[in-house]
Formats: C-alpha cells, structure tokens, sequence
C-alpha cells in the first residue's frame, strides 16, 4: 500500500509543465488544491467564449517560481497574502471567494471536536507545508490556537501540497489531515468525515486570481476575470466550497 501512495504523491510533484509562448490559449496557473474548482470554472469559460484554457497546477512555491524565471502564463490563482508576498506585478485582480480550513478524517475513524486529535487513538495527522501551500500556514495556526500544538507534534506528518494530504487519508495511511473545504468535498465519500476549523483560530484566507502584467494575452485574461462575477461562476465557486 505504502508503494502505491508514494508513487501517486510523486506524480503529484512531477514538474509543472508550461505551455509554449505561442500557444493561443490563456494559460492559469493555481495551487494543486483549487483543481476541480478552476477545472470546472475554466471549461464553462471556454464554453461560453471559445477561449481554450490551459491549466498549471503544482504548490505555489513551484508556480511563482516558474513564472519569475518567464513562464508564458495569464493568471494566477491562490491566497491573496501569498500573492503580496511573492511581490508579482498584476494588472488586474478579482476575488474567487474565501478559504477554509477543515480537519478530515479517514475511514474507520470518528472524531467529535477538533480537540479528538489529542486523543491516543489517532497515531499520525498530516498536513501540508506551510512553505508550500496556505492550509498548512492555516494549520499551524489552528494547532498553535486551539493549545493543540504541542499534544500532536510527534504525530505530525508535513507534507507537500493539499492533495497530498488527501491521497494519505484515502489510502489510510494516517487518521486525518488539515486540508480545505474545496478538496475535501471532492472526497467526502470516500473518508470518514470532516469538521470545519472556526475561522477565529486561522487567519482569513482570501483566495483571488490576477492579471499578471506580462501575461502574454492580456486581454482574454481580462475577459476571464469578467467572467468571475457571472451567476455561472458563482455557483461552480460556491458549490466547491469558496
């Protein structure tokens, strides 16, 4: 089993692949957290304008990177503090919707509170990177918050990115895992359950996409950002959790 997660959390982390400069299509790039959200927002785009998207997903450490080295890429999705910090130059931004924090937990596990996590019955909890992915800056946060901290150290396993911490929980290769809202619907049927984290014990995450200023098709990318605040995108927003 431990095989089969290691060789799925490797696909995971393959390097992102960026499309030629002369590509027409607009080109998104987003944490690998927002995949099924912006997947689904980007082909009812494409759908409704003929404007083919192309999609980037990876940590965001792996994102902003490329796109500092010249990465031909539109927009940029993620958490709006991530963004300021990374210092990229946008043209334009327009909100997606907020972030939020949930402790999943796998099947065969039952947890009542958040405050279960101490408990000696769940031997390991993993979570993302706080380097790599908001939800585990979000993690800390909750953890150092809620007293809980010091209780789950040695059962802590940091991890990568959100779908990394989901991959482990399906396969039960720990008891639960700090990921956010919009991965964990994607997966409910398939774990034990969920709680959402009280947004008190987290700072806001304020998720966003931008125009970046070298984007290479300006223009279309203007027309996605319009496109955001249409009844069809709210809905695919609201129903993924944002």
């Amino acid at each position: 089993m431990r095989a089969r997660v290691t060789r799925s959390i490797l696909s995971a982390c393959l390097c992102i692949l960026l499309p030629a400069a002369t590509s027409q299509a607009l080109t998104l790039a987003a944490g690998a957290g927002y995949r099924r959200p912006v997947g689904e927002l980007a082909r009812r785009f494409q759908a409704e304008t003929g404007v083919k998207v192309e999609l980037v997903f990876g940590n965001m450490g792996q994102v902003m990177g490329q796109i500092k080295t010249g990465a031909p890429v539109d927009l940029l999705l993620g958490d709006q503090e991530f963004l300021k910090k990374a210092k990229l130059s946008f043209a334009a931004v327009a909100s997606v919707g907020r972030g939020r924090l949930v402790l999943a937990f796998a099947k065969g596990v039952s947890l009542a509170a958040p405050t279960d996590l101490a408990k000696p019955a769940i031997k390991r909890l993993a979570m993302p990177d706080r380097a790599k992915a908001i939800y585990g800056k979000a993690g800390q946060e909750f953890l150092a918050a809620s007293g809980l901290a010091q209780a789950v150290a040695s059962k802590l396993l940091v991890v990568g990115t959100v779908p990394q911490v989901s991959t482990y929980l399906l396969s039960g290769e720990v008891d639960a895992g700090l990921v956010n809202l919009t991965d964990v619907l994607a997966i409910k049927e398939r774990i034990g359950g969920y709680l959402l984290i009280d947004p008190k014990l987290y700072n806001p995450i304020r998720i966003v996409v931008g125009v970046l200023k070298t984007a290479p098709r300006a223009g279309q990318a203007q027309r996605f950002l319009a496109f955001l605040a249409s009844p069809a995108a709210r809905r695919i927003m609201e129903a993924h959790g944002l």
